[in-house]
């Protein structure tokens, strides 16, 4: 009698030890699953990095999310110049659906094009370092034989090549930087050039501001801003700047609606 409650035992015991892994996978499998899921971050961080928006919305489409959408929130997004597209995903909509889709052209982009865009923040030579970014928009579409290949706020970068602050004895501040790429309309990267320089004046009390090419492309453009004497070197918001395609480069962009 004692065998058999033993082994009756031995047999509840063993049962129980491998049903209750079994039990706990459900809650793991779910809060695995609850981890993959998309936020806003993480849809900003791929548009930052310079994914194509049918990447980006494809990777929305495809994972599980959980997105703020409020009206406050979808504002922020566009100034961060997410697509339309992705914010639509992000609702959970179509955006082809909502707007004809404007035919996609491969056109070659010749060196030299002209891109006017605008710096996003004060640049300070106080607060900037070597190789820190310089944020910058596209102040108006470019369009090349009819086909769109920068939208307008797309982004564009440049790299801090020289930053002094401000010293004693008058001795002002100085900034200068390279421009680096733009983003066309299919998501790329497009190699730009202009180097500009900010020099603080600690004689005449007048900053010189040239954008000068980075080899035999044009002469200096001069720019004049009033400093005070001994003062940093300070460029603000809003201004204005021609950059240049670096280079013959291909781009797949939209074509404009027919007259």
């Amino acid at each position: 009698m004692r065998k058999t409650v033993s082994l009756v035992l031995v047999l509840i015991l063993t049962t129980a030890t491998v049903a209750s892994p079994l039990l706990q996978e459900p809650a793991q499998t779910q809060t695995q699953t609850g981890a993959t899921e998309l936020t806003n971050k993480d849809v900003l961080d791929m548009v930052r990095s310079g994914l194509a928006t049918e990447i980006v919305v494809a990777k929305i489409k495809a994972t599980p999310g959980k997105f703020e959408t409020s009206a406050a929130t979808l504002a922020e997004l566009k100034s961060a110049n997410v697509p339309d597209a992705v914010i639509m995903a992000m609702l959970g909509g179509n955006f082809e659906t909502t707007a004809e889709p404007k035919p996609i052209v491969e056109i070659k982009v010749p060196d030299g094009t002209e891109i006017e865009i605008q710096l996003k923040n004060n640049a300070s030579g106080e607060e900037l370092k070597l190789g820190d970014i310089v944020d910058f928009s596209v102040v108006q579409p470019v369009v090349l034989n009819g086909v769109i290949i920068f939208d307008k706020g797309a982004p564009a970068r440049a790299r801090i090549t020289t930053a002094k602050k401000a010293g004693h004895w008058g001795h002002a501040g100085k900034l200068e930087w390279a421009m680096q790429d733009i983003q066309a309309v299919d998501g790329n990267r497009v190699l730009a050039r202009f180097t500009k320089r900010s020099v603080g004046d600690s004689k005449g009390g007048t900053v010189a501001v040239a954008a000068v090419a980075t080899g035999v492309f044009l002469g200096p453009l001069g720019l004049l801003w009033g400093l005070k004497k001994g003062k940093p070197a300070i460029i603000p918001a809003g201004n204005v700047y021609r950059a240049f395609v670096n280079g013959d480069t291909p781009v797949k962009g939209k074509a404009t609606s027919s007259p």
